[in-house]
């Protein structure tokens, strides 16, 4: 509870990031995107190159690794902080990366390299073997507007605390029985747990599992953090 008169307290700052000379710090449970035009971070837009997209990507933070997504019509480079290519990001195409220090990278024209650079001030110690997860997650029609409906209320409003919606209010929301809806979110979770997604399923070991005992809660989080659902999803639900 807020107190009249007092101010929300900012999220932490989870990451710095730095690009063309500016600086933006990425708070928990927040999300950063960039691109050529309309995105916070300009990239690639000083001065503008075509052929970087307007929403090139995004960064936010879970479970203690910053998820990059390719939201654009080009590949990104993931770069560690001594240069080397780390991943290649396909269009489409979501990242976890327990990286403390790397580079992005889109290649413009003429060969031009456009970079953002990301310090992580990692919380939750990631183990050397998931320090980088390439996700091929692709979402039916029906999927992608169930979790829609999931997030509706933290889509709409912008707030990063609004709660998700239930399955009772998602199955209202798209005509639909409540057992279906947990049957095809409960698919969901389990094809993203396959991944190596944290925190989805009830069997899984560690502190994830037991910190989240209302996983669709999780589901939402992860899923806007990788921007597999966005505000523009919501025209699906009109």
């Amino acid at each position: 509870m807020v107190v009249s008169g007092v101010p929300e307290a900012a999220p932490p700052v989870v990451a710095r990031v730095v690009a063309n000379g500016r600086r933006w710090a990425l708070g928990s449970g927040c999300r950063l995107t960039f691109g050529r035009a309309g995105c916070d971070i300009p990239f690639g837009a000083e001065p503008q190159d075509l052929r970087v997209s307007r929403r090139a990507g995004t960064l936010a933070e879970s479970e203690g690794a910053i998820v990059i997504s390719n939201t654009g019509r080009h590949p990104l480079l993931l770069l560690t902080a001594d240069g080397d290519t780390h991943r290649i990001l396909s269009p489409g195409i979501a990242v976890s990366a327990g990286l403390v220090q790397f580079h992005i990278i889109a290649v413009g024209t003429d060969g031009e390299r456009h970079q953002i650079d990301v310090v992580h001030h990692r919380r939750l110690q990631v183990r050397r073997e998931q320090d980088t997860m390439q996700l091929t997650f692709r979402l039916t029609q029906t999927e992608r507007l169930l979790l829609v409906a999931l997030c509706e209320p933290r889509l709409r409003t912008g707030d990063t605390h609004a709660p998700f919606a239930t399955y009772r209010e998602i199955a209202r929301r798209v005509n639909r029985d409540d057992n279906y809806v947990r049957s095809r979110l409960a698919t969901v979770r389990s094809n993203l747990a396959g991944q190596g997604i944290p925190g989805l399923l009830r069997d899984e070991p560690g502190p994830a599992a037991r910190r989240l005992p209302d996983y669709i809660v999780r589901l939402g989080e992860w899923v806007i953090a990788a921007g597999l659902v966005t505000a523009d999803d919501l025209a699906l639900l009109a």
